[in-house]
């Protein structure tokens, strides 16, 4: 029999546990798990955790103000694999743009902000499954963002906070900011799911640097070509001389002398939904 938490209603909202300050979000949200009490798209919201992971499990940096949340997520597709990742990129950038933010997907799991002084990474993503749980731990800069002395060396752009991005917008508290993108979020999944299929071309949309010339560095390895989008499976495809590569791990940067191709250059490339 199926436990009930595994599924969502989508007549009924997702619903957000809101603490003050915890360890971890994430492992808050496991232990609401085990408890029958995450269902798939609730969330655990945070105003301060005092022991906050990041990819490779780098602390990090949660100071008051910000967003720091844990969502579920379903286990299915295309959550179901590789391609989990950048498909809750997808949704929160998209959930983002539909609130007037510019924002991209940086392949596999970061946000970015457009700003008048060039890009900044507003947002973080972090995926962990623990006995049939997935959860996305999602950190988004609205008031502040860390400085050049803590971003991880490397690290292809700076941090940016959105409500720096636009001054001239009037700040919202962090509870209501969450509680407006994942409801977007969901929704937007609840109509697309049905077509699995197209998830990577509509990931494609919002993808940084799409057509443009980047590097990936994958441990001790840099591969060079245009990035053509992701592959069905979530990894990133690169054109090169030598044909496609495609890659399910590493970090993006743009090429030195980056150029556009002439394939992309009137704009973002729009994909419809099929009927469910």
């Amino acid at each position: 029999m199926m436990d009930k938490s595994q599924s969502q209603d989508p007549l009924l909202a997702p619903r957000v546990w809101r603490f003050v300050t915890v360890g971890s979000c994430l492992d808050t949200a496991y232990h609401l798990a085990a408890q029958h009490k995450l269902r798939v798209w609730d969330s655990v919201q945070v105003y301060q955790q005092t022991a906050g992971r990041g990819q490779l499990r780098r602390h990090w940096i949660s100071p008051p103000g910000n967003i720091y949340a844990a969502l579920r997520l379903p286990r299915e597709a295309p959550f179901d694999g590789t391609a989990a990742s950048p498909t809750i990129g997808f949704l929160l950038a998209a959930a983002l743009r539909q609130m007037d933010w510019p924002v991209f997907l940086k392949w596999p799991n970061d946000l970015v902000v457009s700003r008048a002084d060039g890009l900044g990474k507003v947002a973080g993503i972090l995926l962990e499954e623990r006995g049939g749980v997935l959860l996305a731990g999602i950190g988004i800069n609205l008031h502040s963002a860390p400085g050049e002395e803590q971003m991880r060396l490397g690290a292809a752009m700076p941090g940016a906070c959105l409500f720096a991005a636009e001054k001239c917008r009037m700040a919202v508290p962090a509870e209501t900011f969450w509680q407006t993108l994942v409801k977007r979020a969901f929704s937007a999944y609840d109509i697309a799911r049905y077509c699995a299929e197209q998830w990577h071309l509509w990931i494609n949309t919002l993808l940084l640097w799409h057509g443009h010339a980047v590097e990936l560095r994958d441990e001790e390895q840099i591969v060079s070509g245009i990035l053509e989008g992701l592959a069905p499976n979530g990894a990133v495809r690169l054109l090169s001389p030598d044909g496609f590569d495609e890659r399910l791990s590493g970090s993006l940067s743009l090429a030195e002398n980056s150029f556009q191709r002439m394939s992309h250059s009137s704009g973002l490339r729009v994909y419809h939904c099929c009927k469910p």
